[in-house]
């Protein structure tokens, strides 16, 4: 306790020594706290969304070179979807530049989609899986639609060939999608603007594992939170309203050839669920 009033009261000079001073993105987060709790989805915790984004920026402190309305947005659709930014896999806030000028973008994670799926009401199990090249594997899109995945127990396994993300609901019955490394390759050639760096370089399987859920996205129900993930996913915001329409309020920077890695953000992912 005494050392929150040590905190406190070291603010309170601060402030009052530079009263002109613009404000930091943390504090400015923090001051976004009331708006975070109107904007979040009943049991979660406003406070320890701040809390994650300070995390985020100690980890990654060029974030706090971004434009601070872009960190903020990226932090309000945390907020309306329900996901921890930097935990538990459900999502990152990763800085990027393009044309000279620092932006935040949110790339959800695969983990987070599984979340966002759960809560539909509607999916029993959710999973995404690996192929490498030892193992046994077959697909029959056919009238059998089944998939058999059996994987070396002893040894090399070899390097991962492809992807398949399987879901089953609760009422019965299942869908599932299988995309070589080439297609995910393709994918992310198409739709990313951080392939040559980022969670495209550093993690690409687990990456790899989200787009396969993307993918398989279709054939799933699909919750408002749900839907508005996959619109948000990779994406820019800089209007942090909390009444705001995610899907609307994200929009996508094209890529530029001045665009440059940031260096020293480095990207990990939570195991399958």
């Amino acid at each position: 306790m005494a050392s929150n009033l040590a905190a406190r009261a070291a603010e309170q000079v601060e402030q009052q020594t530079a009263p002109n001073r613009p404000p930091t993105i943390k504090e400015q987060i923090g001051r976004m706290e009331s708006q975070f709790a109107l904007a979040m989805p009943r049991g979660s915790e406003a406070a320890q969304l701040v809390r994650d984004a300070i995390t985020a920026i100690n980890t990654n402190p060029q974030l706090a070179e971004c434009t601070p309305a872009s960190v903020l947005g990226a932090l309000m659709t945390c907020a309306q979807l329900g996901l921890r930014p930097g935990v538990l896999g459900h999502a990152w806030v990763l800085p990027f530049r393009s044309k000279g000028v620092m932006q935040a973008q949110l790339v959800i994670g695969y983990q987070g989609l599984v979340e966002l799926a759960h809560r539909t009401g509607q999916v029993a199990s959710l999973i995404a899986r690996e192929v490498h090249e030892r193992d046994h594997f077959d697909v029959d899109y056919g009238l059998a639609d089944s998939l058999i995945h059996k994987p070396l127990l002893n040894g090399d396994r070899g390097p991962v060939t492809g992807y398949y993300a399987i879901v089953k609901f609760k009422g019965g019955g299942h869908s599932f999608i299988y995309a070589s490394k080439a297609d995910v390759e393709a994918h992310r050639d198409k739709f990313s603007k951080m392939k040559s760096f980022g969670p495209w370089v550093d993690n690409f399987d687990s990456m790899a594992l989200k787009t396969v859920v993307r993918m398989l996205a279709k054939w799933m129900p699909k919750s408002t939170e749900f839907a508005n993930a996959i619109s948000a996913d990779e994406g820019v915001r800089v209007d942090y309203s909390p009444t705001a329409d995610v899907a609307q309020a994200t929009e996508y920077v094209q890529p530029q050839l001045e665009e440059a890695p940031v260096e020293g953000v480095v990207v990990s992912e939570g195991g399958e669920s």
